[in-house]
């Protein structure tokens, strides 16, 4: 598996092949007698476990398809959020978050969902670390202000003030792994906390952080 990905260059075709080989994996678990018992949840996680073996043996191709480049490229926006970090503060006026919410900040215990992104091989892995620091955010929000329920103007600017804070490794490299090798996979929750979280790397990288 590994030796025949390293030869794709194509970035759909790689998808193509992991998707492939899984559920050939899958079809053969599922075919097996040791398996013809087993439940539905049984299945699901020994599929995930199946998912995590083959996604770790490609892992440093899958993450960083252009080698060097996506390195270098996840260096300078970590260093552009160093500097944002020195500068932006939860009432910055890039952010415009709430007064209501402010309070809270700097939201550390969603800062410590996200930070432990690097820990984790799979999209599917990485994808519920960003939804675990989703959930956290919310539902502080939801605790600072009891008398409405926070939309997406005051999730989304509390979400970039985390990313900022945490500011975790690699982070254009993680949107471009789960967006190359996940996103066929996204319920209807997930695409609509992953869409937010993409918004937010893409409003970051626009900030200036001179002032």
């Amino acid at each position: 598996m590994s030796s025949n990905f390293q030869k794709l260059t194509a970035a759909d075709d790689k998808t193509a092949q992991v998707e492939d080989f899984l559920q050939f994996l899958y079809g053969a678990m599922a075919q097996d007698v040791i398996w013809q018992n087993a439940s539905e949840e049984q299945m699901q996680d020994a599929q995930l476990v199946i998912e995590r073996s083959v996604m770790n043996r490609i892992f440093k191709l899958a993450f960083y398809p252009n080698q060097d480049g996506d390195i270098l490229r996840d260096q300078l926006l970590h260093d552009h959020i160093q500097r944002l970090s020195k500068v932006v503060t939860a009432n910055h006026k890039a952010l415009q978050i709430p007064e209501v919410y402010l309070r809270e900040a700097p939201w550390p215990s969603a800062q410590a969902e996200i930070c432990t992104i690097s820990a984790y091989k799979t999209p599917r892995d990485k994808l519920q670390c960003v939804l675990r620091m989703c959930s956290t955010i919310m539902n502080l929000l939801s605790l600072a202000n009891e008398d409405s329920v926070p939309g997406a103007d005051d999730f989304v600017p509390v979400l970039v003030f985390v990313l900022i804070k945490a500011n975790p490794p690699c982070l254009l490299s993680t949107v471009q792994y789960i967006s190359s090798f996940y996103a066929n996979s996204l319920t209807g929750e997930e695409s609509y906390w992953w869409m937010q979280f993409t918004a937010a790397v893409e409003f970051i990288k626009t900030i200036d952080e001179r002032k």
